[in-house]
């Protein structure tokens, strides 16, 4: 329930990959919130498709005044967005140090 109440503050919980700790954050940056990303996911990796596949009620507006129309891979959303485009890429980086072996093969 409590992730139900903060979510209204556009807030997500999250979890650190290297201590388990839950937080909570926004789905994205700061310094990338005006650059087209996914609503649902905060995924700035997106695929141009069609105006015929967006999802909106006003969808015909969107098409008219030639709206991009983008798609989030992870969560399959489908939308319009008027911010401008930046192909940001998540790298995915190791936090945890993984214990060498010691062991010298004879």
């Amino acid at each position: 329930m409590k992730d139900y109440v903060i979510g209204a503050t556009f807030l997500r919980p999250w979890r650190c990959r290297s201590c388990d700790q839950r937080f909570y954050a926004w789905s994205v940056p700061v310094g990338y919130v005006l650059y087209a990303h996914c609503k649902l996911c905060g995924n700035l990796d997106l695929q141009r498709i069609s105006s015929e596949h967006g999802e909106s009620p006003i969808a015909w507006i969107y098409r008219l005044l030639r709206v991009p129309t983008y798609r989030c891979a992870p969560c399959r959303n489908r939308f319009f967005s008027m911010l401008s485009y930046k192909r940001i890429i998540p790298t995915e980086t190791e936090t945890r140090t993984r214990p060498e072996s010691n062991a010298v093969s004879q």
